[in-house]
């Protein structure tokens, strides 16, 4: 229940930052538009971004290299040099 809040939150903080940076006053409808041209592209550049950093950790080699497993063990820790 908590991630789902979080991410309103971040939403809602996004909106509140372009109304404040780009002095936008929702009231009118040219400058509502321009909020929701800023806000949509905001968006899209954020679940890019979030494309990009998830296709990154996904290639990540997460295991150890050959040279770092200590023979005959099971558990396979890295050894401290």
């Amino acid at each position: 229940m908590k991630v789902p809040i979080i991410i309103l939150k971040l939403l809602f903080l996004g909106a509140l930052f372009i109304v404040a940076n780009h002095n936008l006053h929702l009231g009118i409808d040219v400058e509502r538009e321009q909020f929701f041209g800023y806000y949509m592209s905001w968006v899209s550049n954020l679940f890019s971004q979030g494309v990009d950093v998830t296709a990154y950790v996904i290639k990540f080699e997460w295991l150890p290299n050959e040279q770092n497993i200590v023979p005959g063990s099971d558990l396979n820790f890295p050894v401290d040099s």
